[in-house]
C-alpha cells in the first residue's frame, strides 16, 4: 500500500522524507531533516532561475531614492539575481543601467576620471557585494530615482506550515533529495546501497520535469535572435 502525504508544507516534507527513509522523529531529527530539505531548497531554487523563461520567477521590483553626490546604494536584502536596472537623473528621462566589471577599467577612476568619461544619457553600474556602484555619479537627489527588477530569494522552511514557494507538484524534490543523503550517510546497512539508487533516480527524474516546466511556461512569446549591435542599439547601450 502506498502512503500518501502532503507534500505542501514543511511538516509534510518531513513525514513523506521519513517513509522513504524508515526512519521516526528520533533517528531522523526535524533539525536534520529541515538542514537536508532547505539545502537541496536552495539547489532548487538555483535550478530554476537556471531554467526559467521570459516568465521571471520569484520576480520582484524595488525602487530608492538618487541621493546628490552619492555613488554607492545597497541592494534589496533578499536579491540573487538583477533581471534589470534603469535610472533616472532628472526625474523625467529613464534610461537602462549597463551593468560593467570595474576590473575592465584600466585606468584610475576619481571623481574627476568618472564624471569625464560617463554620461546621464548612457549611465552604467557596478556591482559589489551588497551594493550597486553608479557611474556618473548623481549630481542631484531624485525621489525613486533608481529601479531595479531581480529575482528575490526565499526564506528556510521551519515552521510546521511553512510551504516551498514553487510549484506544488515538484515539492517531494526536496524530500528525495533528502532521502538520497541519508542513504548515502548509511550505506553500509544493508539495502540502503540500492535504495540510495532510486531515490537519487527520482530526485533527477523530478528536476528533469522542473526544468523543463520552468523553461516552457512564456511560450507564446517569440523570440528573436539579435547580434550585439542590434541588441545594444535597441536599448540604446554602447560598450565602454
Amino acid at each position: 500500500m502506498t502512503i500518501l502525504y502532503n507534500a505542501s508544507t514543511s511538516d509534510g516534507l518531513r513525514n513523506f522524507t521519513r517513509f522513504l527513509t524508515n526512519t521516526n522523529s528520533t533517528s531522523f531529527s526535524d533539525a536534520d531533516v529541515d538542514a537536508a530539505l532547505n539545502t537541496y531548497y536552495g539547489e532548487v531554487m538555483h535550478e530554476i532561475l537556471q531554467a526559467q523563461d521570459g516568465w521571471d520567477f520569484q520576480g520582484e521590483y524595488a525602487t530608492t531614492d538618487l541621493v546628490a553626490n552619492q555613488q554607492e546604494y545597497t541592494l534589496p536584502s533578499d536579491i540573487i539575481k538583477i533581471k534589470r536596472a534603469e535610472i533616472t537623473f532628472d526625474g523625467t528621462t529613464w534610461r537602462p543601467l549597463t551593468f560593467m566589471d570595474i576590473n575592465e577599467r584600466g585606468d584610475a577612476l576619481d571623481s574627476t576620471t568618472i564624471a569625464s568619461d560617463f554620461t546621464t544619457s548612457k549611465p552604467f553600474a557596478d556591482l559589489m557585494d551588497e551594493s550597486l556602484f553608479l557611474y556618473p555619479i548623481p549630481s542631484s537627489a531624485v525621489t525613486g530615482g533608481l529601479k531595479i527588477w531581480y529575482s528575490k530569494d526565499v526564506t528556510d522552511l521551519s515552521a510546521a506550515t511553512d510551504s516551498p514557494v514553487f510549484a506544488d507538484r515538484y515539492h517531494k524534490i526536496l524530500a528525495y533529495g533528502a532521502a538520497k543523503d541519508y542513504f548515502e550517510k548509511y550505506l553500509e546497512v544493508p539495502g540502503n546501497d540500492s535504495k540510495q539508487v532510486k531515490a537519487r533516480a527520482n530526485y533527477n527524474n523530478l528536476l528533469d520535469e522542473m526544468r523543463e516546466y520552468y523553461n516552457t511556461r512564456n511560450q507564446d512569446r517569440d523570440y528573436i535572435l539579435k547580434t550585439t549591435n542590434e541588441y545594444n542599439e535597441e536599448y540604446g547601450i554602447n560598450n565602454i
